[in-house]
């Protein structure tokens, strides 16, 4: 087995060493090895998508330094039918989007909003191929 360091914000690892340290046995390295495995597999499906589909889009982030919330799905109002936008704290918003059109132009939505530092979590659902 290859040994890999990386590196992630303290609140992160405190986060990881709660749900390790919580009468569990998984190591951290368990934890990580388990959420990457999840990962590859979410990346995998999406790959496998071809034609148009139905999809909806959560993601949970940070308010960015900037102030502005993702600006992504404005570059993809070709695919995006709709958008809800909640504030669930002083530091972090929701955002939930139905999409309908492309499989390729969702993979390349959602390729961009993973690679957005302030998205903490994000889950795409493929609901249905487009019948259109």
């Amino acid at each position: 087995m290859v040994v890999v360091s990386l590196s992630i914000p303290d609140e992160l690892l405190e986060l990881l060493d709660t749900v390790t340290g919580s009468g569990r046995q998984a190591t951290r390295s368990e934890v990580v090895r388990q959420a990457l495995n999840n990962y590859i597999s979410e990346y995998q499906s999406l790959e496998r998508l071809h034609g148009g589909v139905v999809a909806t889009i959560t993601v949970l982030h940070e308010k960015s330094d900037r102030g502005q919330d993702l600006d992504l799905q404005h570059e993809f109002d070709d695919i995006v039918v709709q958008y809800h936008h909640t504030h669930l704290s002083k530091k972090t918003c929701l955002e939930m989007m139905v999409v309908k059109g492309s499989s390729e132009r969702l993979k390349e939505l959602v390729d961009g909003l993973k690679a957005d530092r302030h998205v903490m979590q994000l889950k795409c659902f493929v609901m249905a191929p487009d019948g259109d």
